[in-house]
């Protein structure tokens, strides 16, 4: 009898070698483009589509692990019947049938806890979401300006702007009496800063403005022309003089700037009406009381102002600018009534006036009224 069964399970084997041969031909004769999946199953109400997501694609997967697994409890279960089912033609089946029925029992456990843990105890873990990234903000380089003064027709927007780094005498046709802004353009790279001073008149005449070394300004007067330095933040100069004689004789009288009152001040601004000079001679000082003789009862020491400088000794780093400053306004005001700055294009060794001519300072529409002298002096370290 056992030989018997024998020959049946033999020939059991055969028949499942024959049918798998079969199939492995069948299945050669497939193109590829046969086994290309046309359309995925839909499972539990979802399905993959060229449009998926990823997050809907990650539920998507773990549904169909979730069914694969339960397919596979199911058939380890068959299995284990059929093998339980042949024991008695061979009793090591039923061993096999029991340890398979065990591990298919194991295997739905854990599926149904796991399914359990995901939807039921805390369903935040089958909620698979991405945060798309935001769009990527590509802005363009900022276009770096060449450092220099550059003078606008309106605000500080004209990419078209030319950049002065010297002294210009006339702005010429385009610009002259035109100019609305004004924007110093540092080189930080070489930590160079400008100032400029505009002019109301060509040749550096008439009233005047000073424009600092940082960002657009407006000019407040109609600009004919420009005098552009490099600002110095750290002089090194011997300061400035006054004379009140020509050839910087200190015989007269003298009033001295030192560099360390420049450095500090950053910008010196005085009234001359308010400063007076040192050393003058007793008998060159002015008498401001008489006694009943005519003879000078009391004397003062003269001041900067008026027409008492002769003469101005630039110590290297420094550009004086002489102004003046009409009722109401201050020597602090953005803008003077008329102005004349030293050294002028015509001193090459920079130093100063041996004497001065106020031609220039005078040489203003208020010349009509009499004329103005300067009552104010800024120096600029440059």
């Amino acid at each position: 009898m056992e030989k018997k069964y024998k020959k049946f399970i033999l020939a059991v084997i055969f028949l499942v070698f024959l049918c798998g041969s079969f199939s492995c031909l069948f299945v050669n004769k497939i193109s590829a483009a046969d086994l290309e999946v046309k359309k995925y199953p839909t499972i539990a109400g979802k399905t993959i589509t060229p449009e998926t997501k990823l997050p809907d694609f990650a539920i998507y997967l773990f549904n169909a692990g979730m069914l694969i697994g339960v397919a596979a409890v199911f058939i380890s279960l068959a299995v284990a019947g059929v093998m339980y089912a042949l024991s008695p033609i061979k009793s090591d089946l039923l061993g096999e049938a029991k340890d398979r029925v065990s591990g298919a029992i194991s295997g739905l456990l854990i599926l149904v806890s796991t399914y359990l843990i995901i939807t039921t105890i805390n369903p935040q873990l089958r909620a698979f979401t991405s945060t798309p990234l935001p769009p990527a903000e590509i802005t363009a380089p900022a276009v770096k300006q060449t450092p220099g003064v550059y003078f606008y027709k309106a605000g500080c927007s004209d990419k078209t702007a030319q950049s002065y780094n010297s002294s210009v005498k006339d702005l010429g046709p385009s610009l002259r009496k035109k100019v609305n802004s004004v924007k110093n353009v540092p080189d930080i790279d070489n930590d160079t800063y400008y100032i400029s001073i505009l002019y109301e008149t060509i040749n550096f005449q008439g009233k005047c403005q000073y424009i600092n070394p940082k960002g657009c300004q407006l000019s407040q007067i109609g600009a004919s022309s420009a005098s552009i330095y490099q600002y110095n933040f750290d002089p090194s100069g011997d300061g400035v003089y006054f004379y009140r004689k020509s050839f910087f004789n200190q015989e007269g009288g003298y009033f001295y700037v030192s560099n360390n009152e420049i450095q500090n001040a950053g910008l010196y601004i005085r009234n001359l009406n308010q400063l007076q000079f040192t050393g003058v001679p007793e008998d060159e000082q002015d008498c401001i009381k008489y006694d009943e003789k005519g003879d000078c009862a009391k004397k003062s020491i003269p001041t900067l102002g008026g027409e008492n400088i002769s003469s101005i000794k630039i110590g290297k780093d420094y550009l004086v600018l002489l102004s003046y400053a009409g009722p109401g306004e201050t020597c602090e005001s953005v803008v003077n009534d008329s102005c004349q700055e030293f050294p002028t294009p015509d001193d090459v060794n920079k130093t100063g006036p041996l004497q001065i001519k106020w031609d220039e300072i005078r040489n203003h529409k208020i010349i009509k009224q009499g004329g103005v002298i300067p009552n104010c002096v800024t120096i600029i370290p440059i």
